[in-house]
């Protein structure tokens, strides 16, 4: 099979009609490959098997030419992915895929997935393909490809408006430096679904899911050059996956797993530092942590409304519901801007920068200049592990030996360094064997439990605060804080209990021997 490395982006239909004559295409040749009419069916079990896989089997009508298709799982971890791809010619009467056509080794693989199911057409797409070509002064060869047009699903249909940079010959790094000067001109998103996966959401009514982040899996004798890419990829990927949940439904959870991503983000950063251009990180660091920091509000307010304000709904007391109405409120705003911090094209750029330098591997360039950053760079993953992991437990182990005396700020301390030691074993999991390292997890994740809820009843106590000062001198006032009073009340007498538990977790947390080290 072939493969095929693009970028999709995502824009209006009035910015996509300017692109030919804008920077940076000005240069590009558009005319000599003019405009494609592109029709594809694609097809699938009634199951939906190949979907469950992330294989993709269609046949398009290119001008006359009948052309079937057949595309491996996409690849997690990378904005412009790489993805096999196997085409071939059929005859333009045949209406279904020809697996004839296919070489012995995939027609046995796709008949496996199928299990004996055939399949049917379940989505057309009807796209107008502009192409053009674009030289870069490295000699890099790109092509771009315009698409305008529908999705179609029975009665239902969507528009196509998007860009799609393919890398033809050079370095994938060019696809993310053009991406970068595009932002300069029109506002664009990165096309995180494909026309496929919008086809499927559209046959079967569904919109953009939350996407949690998936494992990161290292060889064995992987390097830190080699942990530090792929970490850095799967944050990424987990934090742009979510983008499309969250910008047009404003599903929760998609917020959610969005901040996961960034904390993610700055975990890795911060175990991999060592090895990392600083101004790098830097830069990074300081983009999620504010863009967690506005996620985080909007989150806290689904949090104080959905778990500790809804139990005590129920008993219909006026102070409980003026509480609520102004909690919606100020949730409603935070929102507002977390939503419009993910539409910007700051987002945008942030992802396409964190994705250059992932590619362009920015890190060589302090490794050029310390001879013994180039050492670790190359030194196995597994003893850089060793060090990254110790550290973590040991300043975890530093506050949690003192678990009955904690203030709440040390309470607070202690969860956060509990988080980042459970990314980082995220991070090198694979690396060990399976069994002890899903205790080790099995173990933070009560911890993290524990933590979670005692941390959500501290962020109650400010979010009451806040909401009493902000109607001081209204008639709501007193309302807010008797209800407020008797939400902290119910959830803190719980507290205690919960405390307890973050003592007995942490016992059995810390009577383990750590996987690492066994």
């Amino acid at each position: 099979m072939g493969q095929e490395i693009e970028l999709k982006l995502t824009l209006d239909e009035k910015a996509l009609a300017q692109l030919p004559g804008c920077e940076p295409f000005a240069d590009a040749d558009f005319a000599s490959k003019g405009t494609k009419k592109l029709k594809a069916t694609y097809f699938d079990s009634p199951a939906n098997a190949l979907r469950q896989k992330g294989v993709v089997l269609r046949l398009r009508d290119e001008d006359g030419r009948l052309i079937q298709t057949l595309k491996g799982k996409k690849a997690f971890g990378s904005l412009a992915a790489g993805r096999a791809e196997f085409e071939s010619r059929i005859p333009k009467t045949r209406t279904t895929p020809d697996f004839n056509r296919l070489p012995p080794d995939l027609k046995k693989s796709l008949q496996t997935l199928l299990n004996g199911n055939s399949v049917e057409p379940l989505f057309v797409t009807d796209v107008d393909r502009t192409i053009g070509m674009l030289k870069t002064d490295a000699g890099d060869s790109i092509e771009l490809a315009l698409d305008r047009g529908f999705i179609r699903a029975g009665r239902r249909e969507t528009r196509v408006s998007e860009l799609e940079l393919e890398l033809k010959k050079g370095d994938p790094a060019s696809l993310y430096r053009l991406a970068l000067q595009l932002t300069e001109t029109v506002p664009v998103r990165i096309g995180v679904r494909t026309k496929g996966e919008r086809g499927y959401a559209l046959a079967n009514a569904l919109g953009p899911k939350s996407v949690k982040g998936e494992f990161v899996h290292l060889p064995k004798k992987a390097t830190v050059e080699q942990a530090l890419d792929q970490v850095l990829r799967h944050c990424l990927a987990h934090i742009v996956s979510n983008e499309p949940a969250l910008v047009e439904t404003a599903d929760e959870e998609a917020l959610h797993q969005m901040r996961v991503g960034l904390r993610r983000l700055r975990a890795a950063l911060a175990v991999f530092a060592p090895v990392l251009d600083k101004a790098m990180m830097q830069e990074v660091n300081a983009k999620a942590r504010r863009l967690a920091g506005l996620l985080g509000v909007a989150r806290d307010y689904d949090v104080f409304r959905g778990e500790l304000v809804a139990p005590l709904k129920e008993s219909g007391e006026e102070s409980i519901k003026v509480l609520d109405r102004a909690a919606t409120l100020e949730q409603i705003t935070a929102w507002d801007e977390g939503l419009r911090a993910v539409s910007s094209i700051e987002f945008t750029r942030t992802c396409l920068s964190l994705a250059l330098h992932i590619e362009e591997k920015s890190w060589l360039k302090r490794a050029e200049q310390d001879p013994s950053m180039a050492m670790m760079l190359a030194m196995p993953a597994r003893k850089f592990a060793e060090r990254a992991l110790t550290k973590r437990l040991k300043k975890a182990k530093s506050l949690g030996d003192h678990i009955d005396s904690l203030s709440l700020t040390e309470r607070h301390e202690l969860r956060k360094r509990l988080k980042s030691l459970k990314y980082a074993v995220g991070f090198f999991a694979s690396l060990y064997p399976k069994k002890p390292v899903s205790k080790q997890i099995k173990r933070l994740s009560a911890l993290q439990d524990v933590f979670g809820s005692l941390n959500d009843l501290a962020v109650a106590e400010e979010i009451v605060r806040s909401l009493i000062d902000k109607s001081a001198d209204t008639p709501n006032q007193l309302a807010i804080a008797t209800g407020g009073g008797r939400v902290l009340g119910w959830h803190g007498a719980q507290a205690e209990t919960h405390w307890q538990d973050a003592a007995d977790a942490w016992g059995a947390f810390r009577a383990a021997a750590p996987f690492w080290r066994t």
